[in-house]
């Protein structure tokens, strides 16, 4: 960066220690590190995070206390930033350097089409998926991580997996409350979903057929029948149900419907079809989700119709 800015500038750039983290209230102290430079006849602080940036309204807080102690601009240090995070700053006026860009407003600018990091295109795995539908139904706009540990049933070391593909795929911010990571899309609810489609699988991973007396209260409706209850689609006279794969004795399924009157379809899930639902069918993304290779326009239409539904009081 110290070659950039001289190629840039024309002039030397001298970095010492700074001397004043000792009255920086801990929790910023040990977020940052902190060195004096000096541009020109022009003194500033360069912090780089140790960590991820906090959000914007943090940070502005954070330069206020850095600024109370020593009353010189406070430039960011970043290895890059996103096209998203770039516009926040400038909007703000808070300088910033990169490997390649640099805005420095009380000296000077200069700003490229920094490509970002390249972010991973694989599909999901599928807890990433349901750290993705508990943002979706919170209706939150941020969603605490240390929400989604008690709602979700992971490891910690699996949380933090999921919360990172979340974040690779560029629609999400991660960020600090404080000490609380917390995650945030940069779109609303509908739109969101509709980006991240290409990530996201179908629940389904395998269906057949029991006998109606072998239904269990770990089952909900399914498939064509939730369609159904949720929109105009005329029922199938088969009833399809759902079930956690790991709930689920799969010697019992059979490929084969022999008698509709005595049978029902049975869907085995990747996750539990019952975690995001209020009532007695699987949670609507689920379900539109185990569509998404079909084919037959009468489904097609209600699975619009279902998604429409989910997101229009809170898009």
């Amino acid at each position: 960066m110290i070659i950039m800015l001289e190629s840039i500038f024309g002039i030397p750039i001298k970095y010492e220690i700074w001397n004043k983290k000792s009255s920086m209230p801990l929790y910023i102290a040990g977020s940052y590190d902190f060195r004096t430079a000096y541009i020109s006849d022009k003194r500033c602080i360069m912090m780089k995070p140790k960590e991820e940036l906090v959000t914007l309204p943090a940070l502005k807080k954070q330069i206020v206390k850095i600024q109370e102690v020593d009353r010189v601009p406070i430039v960011l240090e970043l290895r890059a930033v996103s096209s998203y995070r770039r516009k926040s700053l400038i909007e703000n006026n808070i300088p910033f350097i990169t490997e390649k860009q640099v805005f420095l407003p009380f000296i000077g600018t200069m700003l490229t089409d920094e490509k970002e990091p390249e972010k991973r295109t694989e599909k999901f795995v599928f807890s990433t998926q349901q750290l993705f539908l508990l943002y979706l139904y919170s209706k939150k706009k941020r969603l605490y991580i240390s929400e989604a540990a008690k709602k979700l049933p992971f490891t910690a070391m699996t949380l933090t997996g999921a919360v990172k593909q979340l974040e690779d795929t560029d629609l999400f911010l991660v960020t600090k409350d404080g000490v609380n990571k917390v995650i945030e899309s940069k779109y609303g609810r509908s739109e969101v979903f509709e980006k991240t489609k290409q990530y996201l699988s179908t629940p389904v991973r395998k269906a057949g057929y029991i006998d109606k007396l072998q239904v269990t209260s770990d089952m909900v409706y399914a498939g064509e029948t939730a369609l159904a209850e949720k929109t105009m689609l005329n029922p199938n006279k088969v009833i399809t149900y759902a079930v956690s794969d790991k709930n689920f004795d799969k010697k019992i399924l059979i490929d084969e419907l022999i008698d509709p009157e005595k049978q029902v379809r049975l869907e085995l899930w990747a996750y539990e079809p019952k975690m995001f639902s209020n009532d007695n069918s699987a949670d609507n993304l689920s379900v539109v989700l185990s569509f998404r290779d079909n084919s037959d326009e009468r489904i097609e239409e209600a699975v619009e119709k279902l998604t429409e539904g989910e997101f229009k009081d809170n898009g």
